[in-house]
């Protein structure tokens, strides 16, 4: 009798030990729904993980003849990235969360939907009224943004999806002396970029440069400093390096130079030419990196 028990409970264990896989790794199919209860703005974000694909709609409830738009296909992703994706919920505890979330008296609060199917054709759904699982969704908004390359769920961390920059200031001299100290550049714009999962690679910066409209406020009578600061650098990860580059304005970029490079600062001033493209970039311990850009020609406004 005593071995019969013992084999049930070996079996009862390995049963549990296979749910909880199931629950981990089998997911087939993941729905979130939001309703702003403002108007009835309606959202829903659906993840196939069957084509490995992530599809959204967002529509304004009509009239009765009203039809409920398409799901778009807005990224397809890898089995690796849904595997980090499916390890990284359940860790943060969204497969644990109750059926049902509510808090009256709230005017302007709203409702979801959430439900999770799995291969075996067992289902998970949680709603709420009003209130969430509020930390588990936080907690889970990073891998729904690093899967689906935009915010589905709780509030992702400051910057998380922001590329850090630093302050600037533009300092004029006519002659020897400091005529001005203006906050702020010409047209700063962000180039090439890999941050937190989502990257831009290959831009084009004459074309970027070549975009801009209007005149620099840049005078051939003049010099200029670049004076860079962190002192307002509120990211929680410091860049390592800075390198900032140089270049005549063509299509070519011709003349490349690097006129700075260094580690992480206060300030700094540096020297500034008329008529170039400068590149900025800030690299991070991780691999990451972002880079600006901006240019100091003199007149835009009749170039072809």
């Amino acid at each position: 009798m005593k071995k019969i028990i013992i084999i049930i409970l070996i079996v009862i264990t390995f049963m549990s030990i296979g749910c909880s896989s199931n629950k981990r790794e089998d997911i087939v199919k993941l729905t979130y729904q939001s309703v702003d209860y403002n108007g009835g703005y309606t959202t829903n974000a659906v993840l196939d993980f069957e084509n490995n694909e992530y599809r959204r709609n967002a529509y304004l409830p009509g009239n009765t003849d009203f039809k409920e738009p398409e799901l778009e296909l807005i990224r397809t992703f890898s089995d690796e990235e849904e595997k980090e994706f499916i390890i990284g919920i359940n860790d943060a505890g969204l497969l644990n969360i109750k059926e049902h979330y509510e808090k009256s008296g709230i005017i302007d609060g709203g409702g979801w939907t959430l439900i999770i199917l799995f291969s075996d054709g067992t289902i998970l759904k949680s709603t709420g009224s009003n209130e969430s699982p509020r930390n588990v969704f936080n907690k889970c908004s990073t891998y729904f943004y690093d899967l689906c390359g935009q915010e589905v769920i709780g509030m992702l961390p400051q910057y998380y999806k922001d590329q850090p920059n630093i302050s600037y200031t533009l300092y004029v001299y006519e002659g020897e002396k400091r005529i001005s100290g203006t906050m702020g550049l010409p047209h700063i714009k962000k180039g090439n970029y890999k941050w937190n999962k989502s990257s831009s690679f290959d831009n084009n910066y004459y074309d970027i440069n070549n975009e801009q409209e209007g005149n620099n406020s840049f005078f051939d009578n003049h010099s200029y400093k670049l004076g860079l600061n962190a002192y307002n650098y509120d990211y929680d990860e410091k860049f390592t390096n800075i390198t900032i580059y140089e270049y005549d304005f063509n299509k070519e970029l011709s003349n490349g130079e690097t006129i700075y490079t260094g580690k992480w600062f206060k300030q700094i001033e540096l020297d500034i030419k008329l008529n170039k493209i400068y590149v900025y970039r800030l690299e991070f311990k991780n691999g990451d990196y972002v880079e600006y850009t901006f240019n100091t020609r003199i007149d835009v406004t009749n170039d072809n």
